[in-house]
């Protein structure tokens, strides 16, 4: 038993010896170090970047980002984006990428991970900003005539029209000459969606949202009805449509419109004959009905009518009374109560006249804004005896002129009179020299040229069966009918009366021609041959020119007899085209276009009433009326089978006010 013991003490002895031995040795082999993580850094980054951190970890390592910013911060290991990356003890680079998405309101943060030594460090914070937004808003280009610039490139641009270089400050509404009322063009850039939130109550637009990056064009209205009379300041307010909360604004601006009047489409000259027909001259033709216009301005425009009235003794003088002026009739479309009606308003205005059986009359018809109706105490206080008073002329609509009850005699066709520079008049019958020759019936005709008579053809409503010529002394002898400067002569169209001024020694070309039948002498034609007249005819006052001082691409000149050859040789137009019309006094102009888009080729016309291209069919050439005054015209280069000019013509009757002979020479 003893000895059973001691052998087994001395056994567990043995064994403690062996595990100290043992022990001893595991001390003695390296040692693992310290995780040395490095100093944590944060950093601010932009989008679309990446940063590169450098790390020398002294063990095995892994670094990652958060899966929940994985979508805006990621690793970059060559061309993989992942998460998470291993590595050895060493030397490394870290790339993390940063989405190039941008954010207004957000910032967005990731935190790197490191993990070594069964340890964990944030060891980079990396910050992304919010993006700032811009709202970019320019007005258009205002050119020499106060009007809204066309972009000449719109094609190309998508633009309708040309926008000022820098953003405005402010946006002012504009009522350039031919437009329907206040407006400004202008365009929207924005690098976030946008909308318009807030306008005044004065302006419209038809577009108001836009997408990030987008241009857009908006035109502002003025809201007619809405029109302050004084003018006003108000805010245009643009939101985010993906965060309301945020807001742009811009100044707008509107003109006071209380003082805005305008008088439009009235003649000068409104001419009745005695039948109450208006003489139509787009038409060049007598038409049953009135001279037609409008007036525009705010309510409380008043119109007066005057009459001239003839004394026996003295100079005729003007009246507004009721019995006076009864020949003259003016209508006018009333004021539109209802909501549709604009602050301004434009109404249409017919004047016109009873038939006429006496002597030729005239009148004038006045319309006064309505600050300008409120100073007066009434009519009188509008004219002078025979004038309206200068600080009035400026709102006379139109002066009516009736002919008297034709007679005996009147002209066939008095417009083509008017173009074969003639003119012929019924005389009062009370005057000189009517009386002189005892007639009912006396007249004037002027002749301007030695072929004026060509066109001058006089329709007798009481047939004569012989007439006498008489010199400028008056009712004497009648001068010798073979031998005389003028001549009387029936055909199919009408009586022509001929005058050879080359014939008559006299300076003042002037004689009588007197008619009688069986009952005697009736009426008398008093005849003058003036080259100095004032008579008009052919294409009348009509100009052309650009609308702008800044045109390239395009040559307009006006053809002459000066320049008619030089022209036509130049430019490859027929020289006999550019001299028979001017034969006719019809005005010319060429117009060639260098480039396909020519700049600011617009044109300022008398009028664009009554306007056709020719040849027919015609295809390269074509005409776009802007306004009563305005006009484009386009050319493209034309077919190998088309004619290489061509005609844009402004007619009057079956005749023409003006001609641009156009060519493309791109």
């Amino acid at each position: 038993m003893k000895r059973y013991f001691s052998h087994m003490v001395t056994t567990l002895l043995a064994g403690a010896c062996l595990v100290a031995a043992s022990c001893s040795k595991s001390d003695e082999g390296p040692k693992i170090p310290e995780p040395n993580f490095p100093d944590a850094v944060s950093q601010s980054v932009e989008a679309g970047g990446t940063y590169t951190l450098n790390i020398e970890p002294n063990q095995d390592w892994e670094v990652s980002v958060p899966t929940a910013t994985y979508q805006w911060f990621w690793i970059q290991d060559g061309s993989q984006k992942v998460s998470s990356k291993i590595g050895s003890a060493g030397k490394a680079q870290i790339v993390i990428g940063i989405s190039e998405q941008e954010e207004f309101d957000q910032n967005r943060v990731c935190e790197v991970t490191l993990k070594m030594g069964g340890q964990s460090k944030v060891i980079l914070t990396l910050t992304r900003g919010t993006l700032e937004r811009s709202l970019s808003i320019r007005t258009c280009v205002i050119d020499a005539n106060g009007d809204f610039t066309y972009d000449p490139d719109s094609e190309t641009s998508g633009l309708s029209y040309l926008y000022q270089a820098d953003p405005a400050t402010n946006v002012s509404l504009l009522w350039p000459e031919g437009r329907m009322g206040f407006m400004m063009p202008v365009l929207v850039e924005g690098n976030f969606s946008w909308a318009v939130n807030k306008m005044p109550a004065w302006v419209t637009s038809h577009v108001t949202v836009g997408n990030a990056g987008e241009r857009v064009e908006l035109l502002l209205m003025g809201n007619a009805p809405a029109y302050p009379l004084d003018g006003a300041d108000d805010k245009l307010v643009f939101i985010d449509t993906d965060n309301h909360d945020k807001s742009f604004e811009i100044g707008i601006t509107i003109p006071p419109c209380r003082d805005i009047f305008k008088i439009s489409d009235f003649e000068a000259v409104s001419r009745f004959n005695a039948r109450a027909e208006y003489y139509n001259s787009k038409t060049s033709s007598w038409v049953p009905g009135s001279a037609m216009g409008s007036i525009m301005g705010i309510d409380g425009s008043k119109i007066y009518v005057f009459s001239e009235v003839k004394q026996q003794y003295g100079e005729p003088y003007l009246t507004g009374d009721a019995e006076d002026i009864a020949w003259i009739t003016v209508t006018e479309e009333p004021w539109d109560e209802t909501s549709e009606g604009g602050v301004v308003q434009t109404r249409k205005v017919l004047v016109g006249v009873s038939a006429n059986p006496g002597d030729a009359r005239k009148g004038v018809v006045v319309a006064l804004p309505a600050s300008e109706a409120a100073k007066i105490t009434g009519p009188d206080d509008i004219i002078d005896a025979a004038e309206v008073r200068e600080q009035y002329k400026p709102y006379i609509v139109t002066t009516v002129e009736q002919e008297a009850t034709p007679g005996a005699i009147e002209a066939a066709e008095p417009d083509y009179m008017t173009e074969a520079g003639a003119a012929f008049v019924k005389l009062a019958s009370g005057a000189w020299p009517v009386t002189d020759y005892q007639v009912t019936d006396g007249y004037q005709l002027t002749y301007t040229k030695a072929d004026s008579w060509q066109k001058s053809y006089l329709t007798f409503n009481r047939e004569y069966t012989d007439y006498a010529v008489y010199g400028y002394d008056g009712p004497k002898e009648p001068l010798d009918k073979d031998n005389c400067w003028i001549t009387v002569e029936k055909s199919s169209k009408g009586v022509v009366i001929r005058m050879a001024p080359e014939k008559y020694a006299k300076e003042a070309k002037e004689s009588f021609v007197v008619f009688s039948d069986a009952a005697g002498s009736y009426a008398m034609v008093y005849c003058i041959y003036d080259p100095d007249a004032d008579i008009g005819g052919g294409g009348d006052d009509f100009e052309v020119k650009f609308a702008s001082a800044n045109v390239s691409g395009a040559v307009l000149e006006a053809i002459t007899q000066d320049n008619y050859k030089q022209l036509a040789a130049q430019y490859g137009f027929a020289e006999s085209d550019f001299k028979e019309n001017l034969e006719m006094n019809i005005v010319q102009y060429v117009l060639i276009y260098t480039a396909a888009n020519p700049a600011n080729a617009e044109l300022e016309v008398t009028s664009t009433q009554n306007m056709m291209v020719m040849p027919w069919g015609l295809e390269w050439l074509d005409y776009e009326p802007l306004s009563d005054t305005r006009l484009l015209i386009s050319m493209t280069r034309p077919g190998a089978e088309d004619p290489a000019t061509g005609m844009v013509q402004f007619l009057k009757g079956e005749g023409f006010r003006c001609i641009i002979h156009c060519k493309p020479t791109f």
